[in-house]
């Protein structure tokens, strides 16, 4: 009977520890599924917060692309309307602006030059001096002497009488904007000099310290007054025009006059020139963005003729009876190359025979000359003595 009772007991705390154990492995169970669900519940708030997080990124991406986009089609709508329409206005009802445009002599770099000292300018013994024209301009010029005659001792009034000299003169007509202290100009005056040739250079009226305003005709008598002014000074020397760029359009211009009143000079350089000046705007950088308007002709053309600029050099050369020394760089792109190769196919095609010969002389792209870097080839002083030789050996 003890016995039982004891059995029993033990069975009952057995049940009771059954239970409890069961309870224990439940609440586990429970506690396992509840920390389950925390976890997964902590997962899918961070990727709920990365997906907010991206959907913010993507609508501020977004936003900043349609403020990029709007402000873009806004500034391209703003130059649209600039180039094609205000620029056209403006040149159309104001003609005289293409007349600055194409001389462009208030344009001067570096801006504050003292014409009184060439010295300054790596030239030596080079003399400034100025000439009232009949036109009661006055322009300035230069004249750097030839190297066999530099002298510190000599005096500048006596460059004058030197011109007597029998070395060759060279007057150098140069293009638009700037003034004779231009970088790319004082490089050709000394390679000329230093070849022992006169040079000089002059500012024509409007330009450095040359008084009035430019105009073709004016331009063109400023540089007849010079050479008219050279001839009376020079005796027996050879005398030779060099044009660049504008200074070709002057320099064909003048040369037929001369030819026209039995005072033709000796030879004509034409460096980086052009057939005529519709042509030469028409292919110049400036007109890039307007050439293809239907009425670009009416808009930009007509204004410059409407300002009587022509410097029609194609027409122009026909009556030029020198020879011609014709130099452009291939990878011009101020003044096309093809413009040049048009004006020496003019005056093959429109001089007579009996004139002298024209010579044109490329320079290769790969050298990067381009419009304004003749000066630095090397083989320019050897190209120069024999035309100098070929135009001298022709007057005998």
């Amino acid at each position: 009977m003890f016995h039982r009772f004891i059995g029993l007991k033990m069975h009952l705390r057995s049940g009771k520890g059954i239970e409890s154990s069961k309870r224990e492995s439940v609440s586990k169970h429970n506690d396992g599924l509840s920390k389950k669900s925390h976890d997964l519940d902590h997962a899918h708030g961070k990727t709920a917060v990365k997906n907010e997080q991206r959907l913010q990124r993507t609508s501020t991406i977004s936003s900043i692309s349609k403020y990029i986009f709007f402000k873009l089609a806004k500034t391209l709508s703003v130059v649209a309307v600039v180039l094609y329409v205000v620029i056209p206005v403006v040149v159309k009802t104001n003609p005289w602006i293409q007349n600055k445009v194409i001389f462009l002599n208030n344009l001067r770099w570096p801006p504050f030059i003292d014409f009184t000292a060439p010295e300054g300018f790596g030239l030596e013994s080079t003399r400034n001096f100025y000439l009232t024209t009949d036109q009661n301009i006055r322009l300035g010029l230069w004249h750097a002497l030839p190297e066999s005659l530099r002298d510190s001792k000599v005096p500048t009034d006596y460059y004058t009488d030197l011109l007597k000299s029998s070395k060759p003169i060279i007057l150098y007509l140069h293009g638009n904007s700037g003034t004779r202290a231009g970088w790319h100009r004082v490089q050709l005056y000394k390679v000329l000099a230093n070849m022992d040739y006169h040079v000089i250079a002059v500012d024509y009226r409007g330009y450095g310290d040359s008084s009035g305003s430019p105009s073709e005709d004016g331009v063109v008598s400023d540089a007849l007054f010079v050479y008219r002014w050279i001839n009376q000074h020079k005796g027996d020397t050879p005398i030779f025009i060099w044009g660049h760029s504008l200074g070709t359009g002057v320099t064909t211009k003048l040369a037929r006059t001369l030819c026209r009143n039995n005072e033709a000079p000796d030879g004509v350089f034409l460096e980086s020139g052009f057939n005529n000046i519709l042509d030469a705007a028409t292919y110049h950088p400036m007109a890039s963005p307007f050439r293809f308007i239907p009425w670009f002709n009416w808009l930009f053309l007509e204004t410059i003729t409407h300002n009587d600029i022509h410097f029609q050099s194609d027409v122009s050369i026909a009556d030029v009876s020198p020879p011609l020394l014709i130099l452009h760089a291939e990878d011009d792109v101020i003044v096309p190359y093809h413009l040049g190769v048009k004006l020496y196919e003019a005056a093959v095609k429109t001089r007579p025979q009996t004139y002298g010969a024209a010579e044109f002389v490329s320079f290769n792209a790969s050298h990067r000359y381009g419009h304004k870097l003749i000066f630095m080839a090397p083989e320019l002083p050897d190209i120069i003595r024999k035309f100098m030789k070929r135009c001298l050996d022709g007057k005998k």
